[in-house]
């Protein structure tokens, strides 16, 4: 690099993190799109809830799919989180797998049709969806309580929405889950869970942003040739002097 070029701003580089989950996550949605129109007509988006979508053909795979690549993008995320210090110890890289494995449990394990007794694969299904939610809050924690010195407000809109998150998934549960032992649920349950969905991408841009943002940056030269030591090197001797 030329001295006189001015020094590149760290949260100018290349953020390969977001760009992933952007990717990704877009992937992500539009399988949840194809689901929505593939049930259209027979799902309501409003009541019924995203898991009623395995009923209609196709729908099943859409949602393992988009399970699936959340699950990859999160391993991702977390994975450069460890390389460049963001994360320590076993308790993000741990929550995170839970994570993971449970948004690939959601679509393994479909739910019973409306008025079908309770079964094992709806179990699975329902706790999965829970645990994916609950672990979430818990990698972002982590994560951010290891920035000592930040470079940017990418910590503060973690801590943040860590926080949010986890309020949010506390009332819903504490509501939903008593409401739903004795046969009812929350009214517009099923877009509450679309919302949700969202939320979970965003989460995971906030996870990637921290990791591109405060990660250290390229080691710099400790002692930089001055530019006008080098243009005073090179300027030719006179010698009628």
């Amino acid at each position: 690099m030329s001295p006189l070029a001015p020094e590149p701003r760290h949260d100018q580089a290349v953020r390969g993190s977001v760009r992933t989950v952007g990717q990704w996550g877009a992937v992500a949605l539009g399988a949840m799109v194809v689901a929505h129109v593939l049930g259209a007509g027979v799902v309501d988006p409003v009541i019924d809830p995203v898991s009623f979508y395995a009923f209609v053909p196709g729908g099943g795979e859409a949602i393992l799919l988009g399970g699936a690549v959340l699950a990859l993008v999160g391993l991702v995320v977390v994975a450069r989180a460890y390389r460049t210090g963001l994360a320590t110890g076993p308790l993000p890289g741990a929550a995170m797998m839970v994570f993971a494995v449970a948004m690939v449990l959601v679509g393994v394990f479909p739910t019973d049709p409306p008025g079908v007794a309770t079964t094992l694969s709806a179990v699975v299904h329902r706790t999965s969806a829970a645990a994916a939610f609950v672990v979430l809050p818990v990698v972002g924690h982590c994560v951010a309580r290891q920035v000592g010195t930040p470079r940017s407000a990418a910590p503060r809109r973690l801590r943040r929405a860590t926080v949010a998150l986890a309020v949010l998934v506390a009332a819903f549960l504490a509501v939903h889950l008593p409401l739903a032992a004795v046969g009812s649920g929350i009214v517009a349950f099923g877009l509450l869970e679309r919302v949700g969905f969202v939320l979970m991408i965003g989460y995971l841009f906030l996870l990637a942003d921290i990791v591109d943002r405060e990660s250290p940056g390229p080691a710099r030269d400790p002692s930089p040739v001055p530019a006008t030591t080098a243009v005073s090197e090179a300027r030719p001797v006179d010698l009628a002097a």
